[in-house]
C-alpha cells in the first residue's frame, strides 16, 4: 500500500482500496484499514468520497475543480455501483451522488482522462 504523502487526488486524505474477495464479495476500505486477506483483486485510489455513510469532510460545495470523473461505491445492501459522469463535476458533487444512493463507502477512481469499458457496449463517448 502506498501511504506516502504527495500531490494530486490520490494523496487527498483519506484514500482507500476497492477490493473483491475470493468469494466475490466487494468492499471498500480506508488504506490504513485494508487487510490483504482472502483477496482476489484490489486497487488503491483516492480520495474516499463517502466514509461510513458520511461525505468526506474535506470536500466543499464551492469547489471549482470540475472534471469528468469515475468512482465506485458500495451500498448498504452490498451492491457495487460504478459511475462515470457525463459532465464535469466536483468531488463534492460526486460524493453527494453516492451518498444519496445510500452508499456506506465510495472511492474516487479517476478524473480528467476518465473513460469506461463495458463489454458489448459502445462507451467511447460515455
Amino acid at each position: 500500500m502506498n501511504t506516502r504523502n504527495g500531490e494530486g487526488n490520490f494523496y487527498l486524505s483519506p484514500n482507500g482500496v476497492f477490493f473483491i474477495k475470493n468469494d466475490d464479495q466487494a468492499g471498500i476500505a480506508l488504506t490504513g484499514n485494508f487487510k490483504n486477506t482472502d483477496i482476489k483483486y484490489a486497487t488503491q485510489s483516492g480520495p474516499m468520497l463517502v466514509i461510513d455513510g458520511k461525505i468526506n469532510a474535506g470536500f466543499t460545495k464551492e469547489s471549482a475543480s470540475l472534471y469528468i470523473r469515475n468512482d465506485v461505491g458500495i451500498t448498504r445492501d452490498n451492491k457495487t455501483v460504478f459511475k462515470i459522469s457525463n459532465v464535469p463535476v466536483s468531488l463534492y458533487d460526486f460524493a453527494e451522488y453516492f451518498f444519496k444512493l445510500g452508499c456506506e463507502n465510495a472511492l474516487y477512481l479517476d478524473g480528467a482522462i476518465s473513460n469506461i469499458y463495458v463489454k458489448d457496449r459502445n462507451t467511447e463517448n460515455a
